[in-house]
Parts: structure tokens; C-alpha cells; sequence
């Protein structure tokens, strides 16, 4: 492996395909050596992220790009848009249970972006 690789998938922006995504990152979580407990984190993570924006107001996306960064020591989901709705999906009191799941689970989070860039990582634990 180089320094990293990268897997990408697109998938439009509806509740039926988060399955697919959660499936995807399943896989490649599990090829890369996380444990079952690990997996479990990074597939409840993306969903949120998911089910958040496919929820967002005002929205007219209509596709999402998720980029899957695997390095030695982890895995960086990036999901990007160039929708200006989903440049800071999180905020208000409504969002924080939903943006506290996710600080939780993963390693490294950032949902809110001026490149409308969001991303969320997780270390492979002994790998560091």
C-alpha cells in the first residue's frame, strides 16, 4: 500500500442507500484490520452523517460523493458536496445528541466546513 488509498462511491441522497454505504465501510474497515466493536463505531458514525443529510432543509442535493481515505493507522470518510446547505450540518440544539454519537465513535471529526467538506476518522487501534 502506498501511502494511501482511496475508494469512492457515489449514491443518492435517500434513506434507501444508506444501507449500501454502511455495507461498503463494513467491508473495508473490516480489509483494513479493524475489530467488530471498531466497525460497528464507523458504520453508526456514517449513518448519522448520512441520515443528517439526507434531512437537511433546503437541500437540492441530489448525489453525495464518499470518499474512503485508508492510511496504515486509519480510515478517513469524507463526504463531499458542493451543496452550500451542507456546508455545517450539525448546529443548533437539535443536532447535538445526533453530533455527539459521532465525536464519540470516531477519532477525528469535522462537520463543518467552508468547502463544504465533511470528514470523520478512526485510528486503527495498535497501528499508531
Amino acid at each position: 500500500m502506498d501511502n494511501f488509498d482511496i475508494i469512492e462511491l457515489k449514491f443518492p441522497l435517500k434513506a434507501e442507500y444508506v444501507g449500501i454505504v454502511r455495507l461498503t465501510a463494513s467491508g473495508i474497515s473490516n480489509r483494513i484490520g479493524f475489530d467488530i466493536d471498531s466497525i460497528e463505531d464507523i458504520k453508526i458514525a456514517i449513518a448519522e452523517v448520512c441520515n443528517k443529510l439526507i434531512t437537511v432543509e433546503g437541500s437540492k442535493q441530489e448525489l453525495v460523493k464518499i470518499i474512503f481515505r485508508i492510511e496504515k493507522d486509519r480510515l478517513t470518510v469524507i463526504f463531499d458536496s458542493d451543496d452550500e446547505s451542507l456546508k455545517c450540518i450539525f448546529t443548533g440544539s437539535d443536532n447535538e445528541f445526533g453530533l455527539s454519537i459521532i465525536n464519540a465513535l470516531m477519532d477525528e471529526v469535522e462537520l463543518c466546513s467552508d468547502s463544504y467538506i465533511l470528514s470523520i476518522s478512526k485510528v486503527i487501534e495498535g497501528k499508531s
